[in-house]
């Protein structure tokens, strides 16, 4: 899009969110879905209607558990001038063992580990190099009220890769190797995720909706089992292995760190910082070369205001590899998202690519002005000024992106 400052507010109805959506990333959705249908058929021996017919039990399973996301689903379709069936068939198989990668890289800090003591949390996606969005979406018009969230995925997904909701939960879903009982009838965990981040509120919580997909048979990974890591505003921050017949708590702290992959430098970094980590320090990590590995597609940063989550939580990502791009800022209580950041051209930047020396430069420059906006934000709230701290809110995300077109053009 041409202009930097221009933003869209994914605040609607299922289908007002999906036609916008469509709108905007219907070029990404064409390309991509086209993608699917090839490596579908020349790979696996899967023609249009096998696909459909195929997509049947996750259309049934999502229908049950959360029919607004087919509507949007349809909407998106429409707009981007998909073939409907086609469209679910693709939300429904596209990472259903067409693109796999190595396991994700996620982690989490609580209580006495963080500096100020705010919950963070971070995931390195390692998937398919193509673009990426950062967005936050809140759907209206439903009988049951579902939260708003800020998340990543593809310009091309309807599911989450990581997120962070206006309660003050925030997650990921990563891969954890081979699944030894397979099962292919029902939602991958990107849905999962989304549907953790629209109706969850805790770490706890999270997990009993993750123990029920898993009894109920809404979740299906396929060959690939799954860790989730969460962390709440309530200072709790834990992983879980999910196979499909066993939910296991692997890891659970009130005062300490938690990850997935124990990632070369990733424990010497954290313990360099012992009492002191940051999202500074967590973006640090995810450019370690253990970290920062060639499938890095995306990575989102998280810290969670306990008080006031549904304003002051801020995620910070960075779209494409984490070494080759920076980190744009967003707060939960913006209501307008850059069009930028959703249509994939900030993912452009890492072809550039941004060196490690400019990224820091810009997020040094960004992070001081965000601070000063947050601040500025809560005055205003405090005055009873909804419409100027809403101005506070929004501006480093246009800020950032303005210092980046004057820096990587």
């Amino acid at each position: 899009m041409a202009d930097d400052r221009a933003t869209v507010n994914l605040t609607g109805t299922p289908d007002e969110l999906g036609r916008l959506w469509g709108e905007i990333n219907g070029p990404d959705l064409r390309t991509h879905l086209d993608q699917f249908l090839q490596v579908a058929l020349s790979e696996h021996g899967l023609d249009e209607e096998a696909l459909i017919r195929r997509s049947g039990p996750y259309c049934d399973m999502v229908a049950e558990w959360a029919p607004h996301w087919l509507v949007e689903a349809d909407a998106v379709a429409r707009a981007a001038g998909l073939d409907l069936a086609l469209h679910r068939a693709f939300m429904a198989g596209k990472y259903r063992g067409l693109l796999f990668c190595e396991e994700c890289t996620s982690y989490a800090a609580v209580g006495s580990a963080t500096l100020d003591g705010r919950p963070l949390l971070h995931k390195n996606r390692d998937n398919v190099l193509r673009r990426q969005a950062f967005y936050r979406k809140h759907t209206l018009g439903l009988r049951s009220e579902v939260l708003p969230f800020l998340g990543v995925g593809d310009t091309s997904d309807l599911g989450v890769m990581m997120m962070v909701n206006a309660a003050g939960l925030a997650g990921s879903a990563d891969q954890a190797g081979e699944e030894p009982r397979p099962r292919y009838r029902g939602a991958m965990n990107p849905y999962g995720l989304r549907l953790i981040a629209e109706t969850a509120t805790t770490c706890d919580g999270a997990l009993d909706l993750v123990r029920r997909m898993t009894e109920q048979g809404f979740y299906a990974g396929g060959k690939i089992r799954t860790r989730w890591t969460f962390a709440d505003r309530l200072g709790t921050a834990m992983t879980v292995l999910n196979t499909h017949d066993e939910v296991t708590v692997e890891q659970r702290t009130e005062k300490g760190v938690v990850w997935t992959v124990r990632r070369e430098g990733l424990a010497e970094l954290f313990a360099s910082h012992e009492g002191k980590l940051t999202p500074a320090v967590f973006n640090e990590a995810s450019r370690l070369p253990g970290v920062c590995v060639p499938s890095n597609c995306s990575s989102l940063t998280v810290v969670i205001d306990p008080e006031n989550p549904e304003t002051f939580s801020c995620a910070w990502a960075a779209l494409g590899p984490a070494n080759r791009t920076a980190y744009f800022p967003m707060y939960m209580g913006q209501t307008e998202t850059p069009l930028r950041y959703l249509d994939g051209s900030v993912y452009d930047y890492c072809r550039r690519p941004v060196s490690v020396q400019e990224a820091a430069t810009l997020e040094q420059e960004s992070e001081s002005y965000r601070l000063q906006q947050e601040a500025a934000a809560r005055k205003a709230l405090a005055s009873g000024d909804a419409a100027r701290a809403q101005a506070c809110l929004q501006a480093p995300s246009l800020q950032a992106l303005e210092s980046a077109k004057k820096r990587f053009g």
